[in-house]
């Protein structure tokens, strides 16, 4: 991979005071983006993690596992700012107290999620739906606290209710200091290709930092969604999953000179791969199907991949699926295959590395 082949290096994003650099972002990921993911994420690169998706109402009951998923991880190296979904103003102006309080340095309103459980309660993409209500939602936030507020969005609802444009200046005007962008619509979910042209015609409609988010699978596609609609930033979700590497070679042309090579070995992937199994597995017992699904992630695009899918499937116990894995990655070592070769050139092929499945599912309430 040729390491200069992109001298333009994008400058790092300011959102309120947090510095955000290099302006590549973790996205919220319900069900993904845990504590262990956001440390590798942050360890690989990433200018900004962000916390799972929380439930407003799980935050002002004070419920445990709710706010397990809030956690500032005080080892992390970037910010991690904290998603919040609700729809009442006032539990989630109150939320968003509670989590300055407790040291979040961003709050990130949800206001594209479309799985039907979200969006049933009238919040995540519902809120596209009412933007009376988003914009009470948000107003009520910003008068709570004195932290960044932010919002993610996606175009619309559907096709013919993009009024994004709209939207994004009766944000401003309710003093969001930031807006993400999913460039595709709530019912098309994640089918079909992100149109990034109304990043562009968003980042030209308003003075605030907008955040590019959909279809970023690599190298390339990083820099085109920059180059074409001027965004200040990148977000990363799916492309992420079990490919922390994008952030690393992403955030080494960004920032560090060409003469310096980033060639990561399998020893590093097997040294990753097994840091974040076992700061997933660490303290209270986990189910072997998030750890499945996690070493999964990993294996796509990997030689002999799906041969290692199989095995793991009818392995129930965590320490055996692990050495499975291990054993697995031995003959990938020998086999003459790069790394970066591996989970970056697949990236480049129209066929889809991930599924989606991951990002329909709700955390803790």
């Amino acid at each position: 991979m040729n390491e200069c082949s992109w001298t333009f290096r994008p400058s790092p994003l300011s959102i309120g005071p947090v510095r955000i650099d290099p302006p590549l972002i973790l996205a919220p990921m319900a069900g993904v983006t845990d504590a262990a993911f956001r440390r590798v994420a942050a360890e690989h690169g990433a200018g900004m993690v962000t916390s799972e998706m929380i439930s407003v109402e799980g935050l002002r009951r004070e419920m445990p596992a709710t706010w397990k998923l809030a956690r500032q991880e005080p080892r992390l190296s970037v910010p991690m700012a904290v998603q919040i979904f609700g729809v009442s103003p006032e539990a989630a102006a109150e939320a968003a107290r509670r989590l300055e309080d407790r040291g979040a340095p961003i709050i990130d309103i949800n206001a594209g999620c479309p799985v039907r459980k979200v969006v049933r309660q009238g919040a995540g993409a519902a809120l596209l739906r009412d933007p009376v209500r988003l914009i009470r939602l948000v107003e009520a936030v910003r008068r709570s606290v004195s932290v960044p507020v932010t919002v993610k969005v996606r175009l619309g609802w559907d096709g013919g209710s993009i009024h994004i444009l709209d939207t994004a200046r009766r944000l401003v005007s309710a003093g969001v200091d930031a807006i993400s962008v999913h460039a595709r619509t709530a019912v098309q979910q994640y089918s079909g290709r992100a149109d990034w042209s109304w990043i562009r015609r968003i980042k030209e409609s308003v003075p605030i930092p907008v955040i590019g988010n959909g279809d970023v699978t690599s190298v390339s596609s990083a820099r085109a969604l920059l180059e074409e609609t001027g965004c200040d930033g990148v977000m990363i979700g799916r492309g992420a999953m079990g490919n922390p590497w994008l952030f690393g070679v992403l955030s080494h042309q960004w920032r560090t000179p060409c003469s310096q090579r980033y060639n990561p070995s399998w020893e590093d992937f097997r040294q990753t791969v097994f840091g974040h199994a076992g700061l997933f597995l660490d303290g209270a017992p986990r189910p072997a199907g998030h750890l499945r699904k996690l070493l999964s992630w990993y294996s796509k695009g990997c030689p002999d991949g799906g041969r290692l899918r199989n095995q793991i499937t009818e392995i129930r116990e965590v320490h055996e699926m692990l050495s499975c894995f291990d054993r697995w990655l031995d003959s990938v070592a020998v086999s003459g295959a790069e790394l970066l070769t591996v989970k970056l050139g697949a990236h480049e092929t129209s066929e889809p590395l991930f599924e989606a499945e991951a990002e329909d599912e709700i955390g803790a309430a």
